[in-house]
């Protein structure tokens, strides 16, 4: 028993040491590995669950409130607030019909087939930044890279189409040369 008890406290030892050493010097001093077009579609698909889950249940929120406010004799006062409750509503509910686009967007797009040309779906590496042709969701970092996820109708999205490796696109006034595309 005392045996197992000392290594217990040994190992225990050795990895807070380890851990510590980790926080001074990361063990991996390579740059990161470029994610491939599957992880970076899982992670896209995900991300827009959880915005979805956040605008819906924002929007529950100002329902029940626009549903708690009564009539008052007040007047104007409380009509002003059912008013802007009433637009906020609208607002979030425009919110999920674009996400829930935007999921139909992803659900169309095959993440494993590789594609020769520049297209909805294609992931684009440039010496600039790496590029995901599907939704216009912004900048998302996945496995410690940037990636623009980008529309096909935005005007990056627009200047690549139909471009393939090796070929070059001009973006305000830069040109853009594809390193490769997926």
């Amino acid at each position: 028993m005392i045996r197992y008890m000392r290594f217990a406290i040994f190992r225990k030892n050795i990895v807070w040491c380890l851990h510590k050493m980790q926080k001074i010097m990361p063990l991996s001093l390579s740059a990161p590995v470029m994610p491939t077009k599957p992880q970076i579609h899982w992670h896209c698909m995900q991300e827009l669950k959880n915005r979805l889950q956040n605008t819906t249940e924002a929007m529950a929120s100002v329902r029940e409130s626009v549903a708690s406010d009564t009539k008052s004799s007040m007047g104007d006062k409380y009509e002003t607030a059912r008013e802007m409750a009433q637009q906020e509503l609208e607002k979030i509910e425009r919110q999920v019909a674009m996400l829930q686009q935007w999921q139909g967007i992803f659900a169309r797009i095959q993440p494993g087939q590789t594609l020769a040309f520049a297209g909805i779906g294609a992931l684009i590496q440039t010496p600039n930044g790496t590029f995901y042709l599907a939704a216009p969701m912004g900048k998302m970092v996945v496995a410690e890279n940037e990636i623009m996820v980008i529309s096909p109708q935005s005007p990056a999205g627009k200047a690549m189409q139909g471009k393939k490796s090796g070929d070059s696109f001009e973006l305000n006034g830069t040109i853009f040369q594809i390193e490769s595309v997926a």
